[in-house]
């Protein structure tokens, strides 16, 4: 607690035992404690070194989760998992080959058209076919800047569920049916709006995206589910786009942030929005 907030409380009892008057700032200051909530309790402020302890408590929490599932970040195939902007689709293969090929609890999304994926990812054919054979779905032609768009198809691909497939927009994986329960887990991995990185206008149409899909993601998280964004560190967006403000902004909550192991995930490899090209190179990370 603060300070001025354990010498007002002592004051307070000082004057109460002499049966003297309590000074008017006091009793102002004691009414703004009662306001904010946090009378006889603290000062209203969080102090840095508390700040520090919740951040490292979440940190522990995450990494506590992919020991007890031996995965990384924690993943597992109970969970339903919801992917956005894939790409070549190699992540959501690779959770696939986690999860020992199975595939039906996951919604993988792509911004490209079909024809358009196929054409400029190598085996991108070969890994959509792999994927729908393990059970999971594969849509394409889904932007997430387009309001109700993502939640449409993730929606009618739990519903599809009920009857076997029959309003499923993909025509692959169904979700279980029944109320929609939303993600346990909700993945962009590097997202970029393709119009560069760091100057300012490209900086806000990437916040733009951000925010788009932070509020479609609130609305298909299960209570206690998760959004995951992977970005880049080394070329500055990570700081310059300020991940974390934006999804505070648009009423989600920071809990932990950790190392992105590419290698951690067989088989995955990111590429470029614009370009098509591997970000890896010839394996550098």
């Amino acid at each position: 607690m603060a300070k001025k907030g354990r010498v007002a409380r002592i004051l307070t009892t000082l004057h109460r035992v002499a049966g003297t008057p309590v000074s008017e700032a006091l009793k102002r200051r004691q009414r703004s404690a009662i306001q904010r909530g946090d009378a006889g309790t603290h000062s209203g402020t969080v102090s840095q070194w508390r700040k520090r302890k919740d951040r490292q408590r979440r940190r522990e929490q995450f990494e506590g989760a992919a020991k007890e599932t031996g995965l990384p970040h924690g993943y597992h195939s109970g969970m339903r998992i919801l992917l956005v902007g894939e790409g070549n689709l190699s992540f959501a293969l690779a959770l696939t080959t986690l999860f020992d090929g199975d595939g039906s609890n996951l919604l993988v999304t792509s911004f490209d058209r079909q024809r358009i994926a196929r054409a400029a990812y190598p085996y991108c054919e070969d890994v959509e076919e792999s994927l729908t054979a393990a059970g999971a779905a594969v849509v394409f032609d889904v932007d997430v800047e387009e309001p109700d768009v993502l939640r449409g198809v993730a929606k009618r691909w739990w519903a599809a569920g009920d009857d076997g497939g029959g309003d499923n927009p993909t025509g692959q994986g169904v979700g279980p049916g029944g109320h929609f329960k939303g993600f346990d887990r909700i993945v962009f991995n590097f997202p970029d709006a393709g119009v560069g990185v760091t100057p300012p206008l490209s900086v806000r149409a990437n916040q733009d995206m951000l925010g788009a899909f932070f509020d479609s993601a609130k609305g298909l998280l299960k209570r206690n589910g998760e959004v995951h964004v992977a970005t880049q560190g080394f070329d500055g967006r990570a700081s310059a786009w300020n991940v974390t403000g934006v999804a505070a902004r648009h009423g989600l909550v920071y809990r932990a942030s950790l190392d992105f192991e590419p290698g951690a995930f067989p088989g995955y490899e990111h590429y470029r929005t614009l370009p098509h090209e591997s970000l890896w190179g010839d394996g550098d990370e």
